[in-house]
């Protein structure tokens, strides 16, 4: 045979990272979590779990971490591959930040990739109810309160020990974190404004239940037949299901990429965020002893 693959074989995840010492004087109550928890009506909570349950369907089980190789002899090279989550990640949201099921589509897949060490960084106050619901039933333990230059520092201090991720949810406000974060070279996911939602059909849906999950975005939702690109459409269960069959060439066709039927309104998807965003993946090659 000319190429073989060696079995694969798991490293080690880093066990030294951690937040400093100062962060912690920064770490919110666990009890107001809880309190949020409990003062959430339980429709609302059954949603965000039914949401969550989607999501770990969707992405499935992370292969965690994992090294290959690859020599092929017809070819004459060797590949070596290594796979494993990031070490680090920080989501932050601002205190007006009020849409549970987006929140929780922005932790899910550190959390799914085996990211180690995940914060949530509510910058410049405490997070709304919304979100601290969503962080207790996701999973996120690490709770800080920042504000944007203690932000700043954090992912400074963090980035020494190796190559974490940030993900950022606002409106403009951290548009500095946003820049450092280039400046750095640490991957940043951006959602800089709500997205485009459609509602056709408001009767199918408890409304209390999607302002928990989408916050502004709701209030900004159209009913009309065709916006220009909405970024999901809640409709009917037959109209979900004939989403995908729609023709990419009817001039009428639905933009967007998610439709979502009654039952998913705790659920979410950001364009792009998946835990492959979430993973370090390095690539090594080179050439086998040459032929004389």
């Amino acid at each position: 045979m000319s190429s073989r693959n060696l079995p694969e074989l798991v490293l080690d995840a880093p066990h030294t990272v951690h937040w400093p010492d100062w962060a912690e004087d920064a770490r919110l109550d666990d009890d107001l979590a809880a309190q949020a928890y409990e003062a959430t009506p339980p429709a609302c909570r059954a949603a965000l779990k039914s949401g969550l349950a989607l999501a770990h369907m969707h992405f499935g089980q992370s292969p965690g971490s994992l090294r290959q190789e690859r020599r092929d002899n017809h070819l004459g090279f060797w590949r070596h591959t290594a796979v494993f989550p990031a070490p680090w990640a920080v989501i932050a949201f601002t205190p007006a930040y009020a849409a549970a099921a987006r929140l929780a589509a922005a932790c899910v897949p550190a959390l799914l990739a085996g990211v180690p060490l995940v914060a949530a960084v509510c910058v410049g106050g405490c997070p709304s109810r919304e979100a601290l619901v969503s962080l207790e039933l996701t999973g996120v333990e690490d709770i800080f309160t920042l504000e944007a230059a203690a932000l700043r520092a954090l992912l400074e201090e963090e980035s020494q020990h190796g190559p974490g991720r940030l993900v950022l949810l606002h409106n403009g406000d951290l548009d500095d974190t946003s820049r450092l974060a280039r400046t750095m070279g640490l991957p940043c996911y951006e959602e800089r404004c709500p997205p485009t939602l459609l509602l056709p059909n408001p009767e199918a849906f408890d409304p209390d239940v999607l302002a928990f999950a989408q916050g502004e975005a709701l209030q900004q939702a159209p009913q009309a037949r065709h916006p220009a690109r909405p970024a999901a459409w809640y409709c009917n269960e037959k109209a979900a299901r004939a989403h995908c069959n729609d023709s990419p060439h009817d001039p009428f066709s639905f933009a967007g990429p998610l439709a979502l039927a009654p039952g998913c309104e705790g659920f979410w998807l950001h364009d792009g965020l998946t835990p492959d965003f979430f993973t370090v993946t390095r690539l090594a090659f080179g050439p086998l002893e040459r032929f004389s």
